[in-house]
């Protein structure tokens, strides 16, 4: 951020402290946040650097013109809508903290965007991804659990790289996943997933390895834990096998995991506490995949449906 924006430095620094030890939002997210603020805050500079100064100079017009930059700039609606949705938690921590007695974002409309529908893997792609890693050596019996362990829990990336051997139990078909924020939820997983996290930790001791409840669960070389490249990477391998999707990383199939559970007739409350989302909202992005699902059908099957026959 530039120099000149001494009172908006530093309270976006304190407002970026907040959400990283007070609300404990994960490190990308957090980066995510300061990287908005540092194109609001060069935004401000050359529009006017009082503002920058003293925050209460920066009103609802001055708001809607920096969207305007943006949109000028040729961002689309759904960014500029995450932009204002930084600028708009910014100020309310500032409201809340006193510093400023409203939110000049407290009335400006969301830009609306038409919804991402995320892609994902049918049940025939995903059956044949877990079979892809051999399962006579080590390393494909770890990628072989890395991916059943994704399919079974639907976990984020970073937290199935922040998996220790504890948090697995075997008896009860679970784990024990740190999320964002730092909230701990338990997840189940099926016996697919626990054969194949049985045997690749079984060949792990087989080798001499010393394996304890704090031993990381995926490992790589020189026993340390699997970084979240690395997994990116040993996943997208597998997947290009089987999907040609634009998007392929181990998101994916998180996506996937919440599409078949709801296809498969599970509650949406239930998807949402098993994926970790904090708002039902984030779940709910997964009808909307079913709703294009049926209409793709009733495109090509209704007689009425407008469609080719």
């Amino acid at each position: 951020m530039p120099e000149q924006t001494t009172e908006l430095l530093r309270t976006a620094a304190d407002f970026l402290r907040h959400l990283a030890h007070g609300r404990r939002l994960s490190a990308l997210t957090v980066k995510a946040y300061r990287r908005d603020l540092a194109e609001f805050a060069r935004f401000i500079a050359g529009y006017d650097p009082a503002r920058a100064r003293d925050l209460v100079l920066i009103d609802r017009r001055t708001i809607r013109h920096f969207m305007g930059y943006l949109l000028e700039r040729g961002l689309s609606a759904r960014s500029v809508a995450r932009k204002l949705a930084t600028l708009k938690s910014f100020f309310r921590y500032l409201v809340v903290a006193e510093v400023l007695p409203a939110s000049p974002t407290a009335d400006i409309v969301t830009p609306r965007y038409n919804r991402y529908v995320p892609e994902f893997l049918t049940e025939g792609q995903a059956r044949e991804l877990m079979t892809l890693p051999p399962d006579n050596t080590l390393l494909g019996m770890r990628d072989r659990a890395i991916l059943e362990t994704f399919y079974a829990t639907g976990m984020r990336l970073a937290e199935l790289t922040g998996l220790q051997v504890g948090a697995v139990s075997f008896t009860r078909q679970t784990m024990r996943v740190t999320g964002k924020g730092d909230r701990e939820r338990v997840v189940p997983f099926g016996e697919p997933a626990g054969r194949a996290l049985g045997r690749y930790l079984d060949l792990r001791r087989r080798n001499g390895e010393d394996v304890t409840a704090d031993s990381p669960l995926f490992e790589g070389r020189g026993h340390r834990g699997l970084s979240p490249r690395a997994v990116q990477r040993r996943v997208t391998h597998y997947m290009r096998q089987v999907a040609d999707a634009r998007h392929l990383s181990p998101h994916l199939l998180r996506h996937t995991v919440a599409t078949h559970l709801l296809d498969r007739g599970a509650d949406l409350m239930a998807v949402k506490d098993l994926l970790g989302h904090a708002s039902l909202s984030s779940t709910q992005i997964y009808t909307h995949v079913k709703a294009e699902q049926m209409k793709k059908v009733y495109r090509q099957a209704h007689p009425h449906a407008g469609g080719q026959r």
